[in-house]
């Protein structure tokens, strides 16, 4: 057979939010019978030998009873994992001639156990998307990942359950047969989740609160709440979400593909609400920015297009919390493994809770403070101020008072959505993005003030003494709040309004408990 025609097969090696397409080639010669993988193989995946010679017999194939070289190219690249078995196990079945060659590249993905069942693996949806790239337009996936594949269009997705169905399938590729699309039913679209968010609806009390939050949504501005136990924090934080707009095609796909790569196949599927993630306060440094082996996306990845909520802050430890400090900016996460860079996006909206003191108790009145200053003191240590000096608002929660909750009034979710959603439009139209996400050497055209609005501006800077980042942070807010109003000129009131968001913690405007 010529060596032109021989039949294309790829894996997949999930380093990073891109990874890598890995191209499999078998040669088969006379010789001691022996099967050798080569290519920078860690010992899963040299183990692939065993699980495709016993997966191919009882299959009803014959393994060939040669010497069989196995390369994964390229073969400088670490590979991982047991995903390669399928790929493996299908060259060295077209190599030998037992199913036909195609001159079609072909992505194959999928572990063998014994009996030559195919099992799910993860990583399939950022591989699907990687060959699309690539021009390849066929894949055989494990069937427990049929759905997940078919989410990227103009991909040939061919589902298999047992190495026993290759034959079949290679054939029907070879005739230029369409998967039946049976198999992958209800793929496109995950379940509807509006109808589980926490809702606005059950919010009582804190309209200023609401207002503010209001704000951040529309700008997707990072948001610091500070205030005693009970006085709304985490209720307001979790209802967040369900005031931000539906996600794009493109965004939801982006989400899918990150929790492809960590293995939760119910949430690999185009979802339209941004996620919301809540890690524990004894989250480690891999486990909120990716790592282990091997490498999977953090929380602060998994928030990506979405909400971070790290609520009681000052108990995450001090270098995981200043680890978010470049992500919330560049709105990536880069990690350095054995000298090469891995990237995860991370383009979230952080919200930080926090207490005025240790046990909470500090300013409010009735109660009695038990922390010592030092305590409060190491307490707000472990922020630190770059990292504060990255949330655009800053908010002093207070508890409701007694009339407020027994007040029926309240504000939907959806009502909220629509302001949001019409002042989000506005800034894609102007900015092509939100304004939080606006680049400082666009500030002074896109934020422009004049007469009184800059005379109020110039003042609360000097006044309380803003860093260069603090005052691009008014302006951004300020913008915010004209988008919400509809105004194109920032109007005094509007700077008014973002002063009063940043200056808590600010010169003299210190914590207010």
């Amino acid at each position: 057979m010529k060596e032109g025609l021989a039949m294309e097969v790829f894996a997949y090696e999930p380093l990073g939010f891109d990874g890598y397409l890995v191209r499999v080639e078998a040669d088969i010669r006379t010789g001691i019978p022996a099967v050798e993988i080569v290519g920078l193989a860690s010992t899963a995946v040299r183990e692939a030998r065993e699980r495709a010679r016993i997966a191919i017999r009882n299959a009803g194939f014959e393994f060939p009873s040669d010497r069989i070289l196995v390369n994964l190219s390229p073969a400088d690249l670490p590979k991982e994992g047991s995903a390669y078995d399928l790929p493996i196990a299908i060259k060295i079945l077209s190599q030998s001639g037992q199913v036909a060659q195609i001159p079609r590249p072909l992505l194959v993905l999928g572990e063998l156990t014994l009996s030559g069942e195919v099992c799910g693996v993860r990583g399939v949806l950022p591989a699907v998307r990687a060959a699309a790239s690539a021009g390849i337009q066929i894949c055989i996936v494990p069937a427990e990942n049929a759905a997940e594949a078919a989410q990227v269009e103009k991909m040939q997705v061919w589902p298999i359950a047992h190495l026993g169905e290759v034959s079949p399938i290679i054939s029907a590729i070879e005739d230029r047969k369409m998967p039946s699309s049976s198999s992958m039913a209800g793929a496109m679209e995950g379940e509807d989740e509006k109808g589980l968010e926490p809702d606005f609806s059950d919010f009582r009390g804190g309209r200023a609160l609401l207002r503010a939050l209001v704000v951040a949504a529309a700008g997707r501005h990072n948001m610091f709440l500070a205030g005693p136990p009970g006085a709304g924090k985490t209720m307001a934080a979790s209802r967040f979400p369900s005031i931000l707009p539906d996600l794009e095609d493109h965004e939801a796909l982006d989400i899918a593909s990150l929790y492809s790569l960590c293995g939760d196949r119910n949430r690999a599927r185009l979802r339209r609400r941004p996620p919301f993630r809540t890690p524990h306060h004894s989250a480690s440094l891999e486990g909120m920015l990716g790592g282990a082996r091997p490498v999977r996306p953090g929380e602060a990845s998994l928030a990506h297009h979405g909400v971070l909520f790290l609520d009681e802050c000052p108990e995450f430890r001090r270098d995981v919390l200043q680890s978010l400090r470049e992500p919330a900016e560049q709105g990536y996460v880069n990690l350095v493994r054995a000298g090469r860079t891995i990237r995860f996006p991370s383009d979230f909206q952080l919200i930080m809770a926090a207490n005025p003191c240790p046990c909470g108790n500090m300013g409010i009145p009735g109660k009695a403070c038990l922390c010592t200053p030092e305590e409060i003191r190491r307490y707000w240590k472990r922020l630190g101020g770059p990292l504060l000096d990255r949330l655009d608002m800053r908010i002093a929660v207070t508890p409701p008072s007694s009339s407020e909750l027994l007040s029926s009034a309240s504000s939907e979710s959806k009502t909220l959505r629509r302001i949001v959603k019409k002042a989000r439009e506005l800034q894609i139209e102007r900015n092509g993005g939100p304004n939080a996400r606006i680049p400082p050497d666009s500030i002074p055209r896109l934020c422009r003030l004049d007469g009184a609005a800059e005379r109020m501006f110039r003042a609360g800077i000097e006044s309380f003494g803003l860093s260069a980042r603090a005052s691009h942070a008014v302006l951004k807010v300020a913008r915010t709040i004209a988008d919400l109003d509809a105004r194109t000129e920032i109007g005094e009131s509007a700077v008014e309004e973002a002063l009063s968001y940043r200056l808590l913690g600010e010169g003299d405007a210190v914590w207010p408990f």
